[in-house]
């Protein structure tokens, strides 16, 4: 006996737009006009896409498209709207649902403009490899004398080492620099915003300094 559940651990899954309704207006084969919010973005913009059709990867559902002749995937999750167009789709010559999700895919987990290397405490490695995924590029296979391995993880971009945060102190970034400073600086940050509270002789509640 095989049981399928997609849902996110600990959460309910983020709510979708009438999607029986988006693959009805996909099926006429016309441009939309999409209201989407970038990830970390406060609004939506919009694009007008050229769409191939739904793809849903990992439990997560998402619409890939052209757009100015460029492929993309936009989450369902930040599907704000939709309008069909009066205007055929264009699609690049031979390119298709499949074939495009693929690319994309590849693409997305190919990146490695900043690869870090870390040392993560032994018992950490699984749940490394849960988080981490595709980004997680090599393990060692021997521990050092403080019980940890040595990993390399490849980001995108240098921001996406705040990654890294989730597993605390069980994990030291050790290059490039960069990373370090990054780390160093989110860390002090969060430690300051979680400083103790104390109560000064007037009743009032404050903060302790940062030290």
């Amino acid at each position: 006996m095989i049981a399928i559940d997609n849902r996110p651990w600990f959460g309910e899954a983020a709510p979708l737009p009438d999607v029986a309704a988006l693959v009805r207006d996909l099926r006429k084969g016309r441009r939309l006009r999409i209201g989407y919010r970038r990830s970390g973005a406060a609004a939506a913009e919009d694009f007008v896409v050229d769409p191939y059709g739904l793809v849903e990867r990992a439990g997560r559902w998402y619409l890939v498209g052209d757009r100015d002749g460029r492929p993309r995937m936009f989450a369902l999750t930040r599907l704000e709207g939709w309008k069909v167009l009066d205007t055929d789709r264009r699609l690049r010559p031979g390119a298709d649902l499949v074939g495009t999700a693929r690319e994309l895919g590849e693409v997305l987990e190919g990146r490695q403009d900043v690869v870090v290397t870390a040392r993560v405490d032994a018992g950490s490695i699984d749940l490394a490899r849960r988080i981490l995924g595709a980004r997680l590029r090599t393990v060692s296979d021997r521990q050092d004398g403080d019980g940890r391995v040595e990993i390399t993880v490849a980001y995108g971009g240098l921001d996406g080492v705040r990654q890294l945060l989730q597993f605390s102190d069980h994990i030291e970034v050790v290059d490039p620099e960069p990373a370090r400073r990054l780390i160093h600086r989110l860390a002090a940050r969060t430690a300051h915003t979680h400083r103790p509270a104390t109560v000064n002789t007037s009743g009032e509640t404050v903060h302790s300094p940062l030290k």
